[in-house]
């Protein structure tokens, strides 16, 4: 079972499949003849892709951030209202319930006497104003017992309750999780002064030259492929969702916003931050700052072997690319 899901995983989510790819290098006069498009202090807050840019790098940001802000957060919060809801509306039966009992077994009293829980003769359907007895407070346990036994429909009460509570029980916690600690990818760092495209993921690093780095597109998602060793020291591919857009996060970015977010990383790239920016940048780190998946220690050994792999065997899914 553990297995059959690993393997639906990896057919839904590109960024572990094994998808071909093409060299980004094959497009470069294509997009380098993009028009010029130099951003200033303020253009370059609205370049999606963008984490930081300077004259060595470019951070490449992914949609996982904009994803939590724009999905997760309000949808948890709206989940959150609605059990805060439900709780006060519960409160609030509770309190109308108890005065409607308070008021019955008042009734029972001045038919029965004050001692009317010890009769023996008390009707069947009376027999709920027993359990009350003479209590002025209602206990939420003995509350509850009344509730899901005394009521006309209280097989129906207790189901819908338990039914809100396993509801909120599965759903509240994963929500919970992955704001506040699923782990935040790491940005895909171009550097110019190496060439090179590298990331880490979990302690492992990824990276390729800039002639290996590979390009394609399932379902509308765009993603840039760079490769790491396994546990055998074999490479392998991972795939980078860039965020090249607003809309990235539910893969509804536009062929357009693709290529200008392709020609901005080459051109600075190729050309340098001067290309596309008379300015440095760096975006507002997040306030939860404690998922950030961190780098390694060894990440620059680790790149290091990859790229003499990489130059010794070249990207593995080679013979596919060309012959597609």
């Amino acid at each position: 079972m553990k297995q059959r899901l690993k393997n639906l995983l990896k057919k839904w989510f590109p960024t572990i499949h094994p998808l071909p790819a093409k060299r980004l290098a094959r497009w470069e006069k294509e997009i380098l003849a993009v028009p010029p498009d130099i951003k200033d202090a303020e253009t370059i807050k609205h370049v999606e892709i963008l984490d930081c840019l300077n004259d060595k790098e470019c951070w490449v940001r992914n949609p996982q951030r904009r994803f939590r802000s724009i999905n997760l957060i309000p949808v948890t919060l709206g989940i959150i209202s609605s059990l805060i809801l439900n709780i006060n509306g519960f409160i609030e039966d509770r309190k109308n319930d108890e005065a409607g009992i308070h008021q019955w077994v008042n009734l029972v009293k001045e038919e029965y006497g004050d001692k009317f829980y010890l009769r023996d003769d008390l009707p069947d359907y009376m027999e709920n104003a027993r359990y009350i007895g003479n209590d002025k407070e209602i206990p939420l346990r003995k509350y509850l017992h009344y509730r899901y036994n005394y009521y006309r429909h209280s097989d129906s009460f207790l189901k819908i309750d338990i039914g809100f509570l396993l509801l909120y029980l599965l759903i509240i916690p994963p929500f919970v999780y992955c704001i506040f600690f699923l782990r935040r990818q790491a940005p895909l760092i171009i550097d110019r002064e190496r060439q090179i495209f590298y990331t880490w993921y979990k302690g492992k690093a990824y990276a390729a030259r800039y002639p290996q780095v590979g390009m394609a597109e399932k379902t509308n998602i765009f993603f840039l492929k760079v490769y790491g060793l396994d546990e055998n020291n074999n490479l392998i591919g991972r795939g980078f969702i860039p965020n090249v857009s607003s809309y990235s996060f539910a893969f509804l970015s536009s062929g357009n916003d693709k290529a200008l977010a392709v020609a901005f990383m080459v051109k600075f790239l190729l050309n340098g931050k001067e290309a596309v920016s008379k300015v440095d940048y760096k975006r507002r780190e997040p306030l939860i700052w404690w998922s950030k998946d961190k780098k390694p220690v060894n990440l620059e050994a680790q790149i290091l072997l990859i790229l003499a792999e990489l130059d010794r065997l070249g990207p593995p899914d080679k013979e596919e690319n060309e012959e597609n």
